[in-house]
């Protein structure tokens, strides 16, 4: 019993990327940002927000998904739901958007809403 168990585990770690592997892999990717609406300031370019510009079941289940969000706490947990409901190529981006930045890459600005 304590081998399945683990064997479940890990089948919902998703795969962690550092900016530089996401950065060589980029247009392969569909990037979702799960920041919270109401704090999300800047975001990945060509990034879509999960339940503002894509829903879930818009997104196939064999799709590459690179999940993101600021530091990839909230990122990681939704990657292993998005593994759990059938999604097989799901990736986290190493250290959220902080790590992005960190490195130089460029962000998009957003609109907190009123």
């Amino acid at each position: 019993m304590k081998a399945q168990s683990i064997n479940t585990q890990r089948r919902i770690k998703p795969i962690l990327l550092t900016p530089h592997e996401v950065r060589g892999e980029q247009a392969k990717l569909l990037v979702i940002d799960v920041q919270h609406p109401k704090f999300m300031t800047r975001m990945i370019p060509g990034a879509q927000r999960l339940n503002i510009d894509v829903s879930l079941k818009d997104i196939a289940k064999s799709q590459p998904v690179l999940v993101t969000c600021l530091s990839g706490g909230r990122s990681l947990t939704a990657a292993q739901q998005m593994i759990r409901r059938g999604y097989s190529q799901v990736y986290v981006l190493k250290g959220g958007l902080m790590a992005w930045q960190r490195v130089g890459f460029t962000v998009w600005l957003t609109e907190l809403p009123a």
